[in-house]
């Protein structure tokens, strides 16, 4: 339990707290948070200002969401996709924020323009979004026999019952990270993440969907 005195200093370090924001490329270095991520088929004619081949497929993904080899460069699985479909992949690590790429793509999506990907990356509650507003298409069932791989908790979304327009490609629960080498003890608690001496030397991720439910039990609000 917080004391009065603590939930004072959280109180007032709040803005403070939420300006210290990182992307997910940088989430190692504090705390941070996410929510499933759904592979999204985008929908819009080609031919927009985006460009791009349309005998590849490009795939828009948050960072560090996909293998990566540090020697050749390259990320494995993909590598090994490409090598068993023979489909050319462009694959895009610049998914950082959910509401900052849905800005960056809705006036294309709204005039059905190509946006530069075929298969986006987004949180499971923006994907919902892309789906209600028509900006989706299905996928082909009979092209992704492994789709019956997907676990039962994950299979029927309240946003895609049926799974016809996302699949689910990453998805962990909220945790905190630490620099060991200043926090030996490591963080156990809020009331340890929330200490005075870790005052300004906490950053979050930009969105707030990840951050303020841990501000919250903090102060001792059920959430």
């Amino acid at each position: 339990m917080t004391t009065d005195n603590s939930r004072e200093e959280i109180q007032s370090g709040l803005k403070d707290l939420i300006s210290a924001k990182v992307s997910r490329r940088g989430v190692f270095a504090g705390i941070g948070g996410l929510s499933a991520a759904a592979l999204l088929a985008s929908c819009g004619s080609s031919g927009g200002s985006s460009g791009g081949s349309s005998e590849a497929l490009r795939w828009g993904n948050w960072p560090l969401y996909l293998d990566f080899d540090e020697k050749t460069k390259k990320y494995p699985t993909l590598e090994a996709f490409i090598k068993k479909s023979g489909i050319e992949t462009k694959y895009f690590e610049d998914y950082n924020d959910n509401d900052e790429f849905f800005g960056k793509v809705q006036a294309q999506l709204k005039l059905k323009k190509d946006i530069g990907y075929d298969i986006v990356t987004p949180t499971d509650w923006m994907a919902a979004r892309w789906i209600r507003l028509g900006y989706t298409q299905k996928f082909d069932g009979a092209n992704i026999p492994n789709a019956s791989n997907v676990l039962d908790t994950l299979a029927s979304p309240s946003y895609d019952p049926k799974r016809e327009q996302t699949l689910p490609w990453q998805g962990i629960m909220s945790g905190f990270g630490w620099n060991t080498a200043k926090n030996p003890k490591g963080i156990r608690t809020l009331d340890d993440l929330f200490a005075p001496q870790n005052k300004g030397k906490i950053v979050v991720l930009s969105e707030l969907r990840d951050t303020i439910g841990v501000i919250l039990l903090a102060q001792g609000v059920d959430v």
